[in-house]
């Protein structure tokens, strides 16, 4: 095993956590943002729920005493890596977790694999994972992205149905909506879902606009521009393409929003993370990229190698993408003050975005627009949870899931504290950030190591070149 370990070939181990079961954290703040605090509590953790919060009654020490207890993090669009022999599933787990992001809302299954993937890792209770809410496969008309969608061949009830069935079946909380679907499709699925139990969200299709789609949540501020304001009809336009949205339009956005009550996951940081392709080598040095397994860099993400949509010109970054994004953090003040509801999350996968570190940029990017710090924490937490549905999923309370961060320093006074992590509680099961640090560490020595790097990246280049040869 010594010599497989050198070559990098035996699978890296799992971090130990340093409690589960029942025990308890004495000395810490406690801080629901927006919804006060609890100063020098002790938390009682029982069987991956919070059993009870009172106030320290001993002055004895304690490992975490001082600390800032807050609700774990929920990203609210990922879509989580395929199963395969690379175990992806368990790399992206630990890097969600080392950022304090305990749940994801996985937000279409590119290939009908990684749902069932992660599920089976929270089965077996080795490797720590992140809850996992799926919205399953795909739900669009035409000719489909993703080898895992559901294609509805016209706008009856009859149709819709025999589509939510399948989403249900696959133990999916959501239906996402994609492209090509009419309005009167998406009505025909809103009643479906409702009568089967799932919530909606979804892309606005390329030939509506956002206020003719009639989404209940909307992905990406898609059909904000209106479709003819577009230089082409891809996703990449769709998201980028802002230089017709003005103030009157994101004031009509405003009104739609609250007529209808539309809610709104943003993930600005997509947009963000394009700059990167100002210069590709520089940004593949970051530190933020070395946890990334790096095929993705070699091939995904390569503006030459990779998919068509990496292939950003200088021209498009500073036309396009940087008016974007602050049109974009424009409109999501806009909306939180007039009282609509947001969500944040970051559409990992996407080139450089990275699981946890991502949603740290989308909460700073929404700072950045004018949202109180707090507020941003609210929406990352309590407000998420109840949209997941989850009973008392991103608030620390009694009988909430034991999903806890803590914190050397107050992360609601400043972003830049949640460099002080110091502990994750992901299902009642604490890890210290070191532990989870040293496993992500072990994980990437796996994926960099001489035999795994140059196998993985001929599986992306065949894998991507049949994916191109299919579009």
């Amino acid at each position: 095993m010594g010599f497989l370990s050198t070559l990098g070939l035996r699978p890296p181990g799992p971090p130990r956590p340093a409690a589960g079961g029942r025990f308890r954290i004495d000395g810490v703040t406690v801080i629901n943002p927006m919804h006060g605090r609890h100063i020098n509590a002790s938390l009682q953790i029982a069987d991956g729920v919070i059993a009870d919060i009172s106030d320290v009654r001993s002055e004895q020490s304690a490992d975490f005493a001082g600390c800032f207890a807050l609700p774990g993090l929920v990203d609210m669009h990922v879509h989580l890596p395929p199963d395969n022999a690379l175990k992806l599933t368990r790399h992206a787990a630990l890097s969600y977790l080392a950022h304090g992001i305990t749940s994801v809302r996985e937000a279409g299954d590119l290939d009908g694999t990684s749902v069932d993937a992660a599920r089976r890792l929270a089965r077996e209770g080795v490797y720590p994972v992140p809850r996992v809410i799926s919205c399953g496969p795909f739900v669009g008309a035409g000719k489909p992205t993703f080898r895992n969608t559901i294609l509805l061949p016209d706008d009856s009830d009859a149709a819709a149905d025999a589509a939510a069935i399948s989403v249900k079946a696959t133990g999916a909380g959501f239906m996402k909506f994609y492209d090509g679907l009419t309005r009167r499709m998406i009505d025909a699925l809103a009643r479906a879902c409702a009568r089967h139990g799932l919530k909606t969200m979804g892309h606005v299709p390329a030939a509506l606009s956002y206020e003719d789609a009639g989404i209940a949540e909307v992905q990406h501020f898609f059909g904000v521009p209106k479709p003819q304001t577009l230089e082409r009809e891809t996703l990449l336009n769709r998201s980028c393409d802002w230089h017709a949205v003005d103030e009157q339009r994101m004031d009509a956005i405003v009104t739609a929003t609250l007529k209808q009550g539309i809610a709104n996951t943003p993930t600005i940081v997509t947009n963000y993370c394009m700059l990167s392709y100002r210069d590709f080598a520089a940004s593949a040095r970051e530190a933020r990229a070395q946890h990334v397994p790096p095929f993705y860099l070699d091939v995904i993400w390569h503006p030459e190698r990779g998919r068509f949509n990496n292939r950003l010109s200088r021209d498009y970054l500073e036309r396009q993408v940087v008016p974007a994004i602050a049109k974009k953090q424009q409109l999501a003040k806009k909306l939180f003050d007039a009282g609509a509801q947001l969500y944040l999350g970051t559409d990992v996968a996407q080139p450089f975005i990275l699981p946890g570190v991502s949603l740290h940029q989308e909460m700073t990017l929404f700072a950045e627009a004018g949202i109180g710090i707090e507020a941003v924490w609210k929406l990352a937490t309590r407000d998420a949870g109840e949209r997941l549905g989850v009973p008392g999923l991103g608030r620390i309370a009694a009988g909430a899931p034991a999903d806890i961060l803590l914190f050397r320093r107050d992360p609601t006074q400043s972003l830049d504290n949640l460099a002080s992590l110091e502990a994750v509680i992901s299902a009642g099961r604490l890890y210290r950030l070191a532990d989870l640090k040293r496993a992500l560490d072990t994980s990437q020595a796996y994926f960099q190591s001489p035999l795994i790097r140059p196998l993985a990246r001929r599986g992306a280049e065949r894998a991507l070149a049949s994916a191109l040869r299919g579009r």
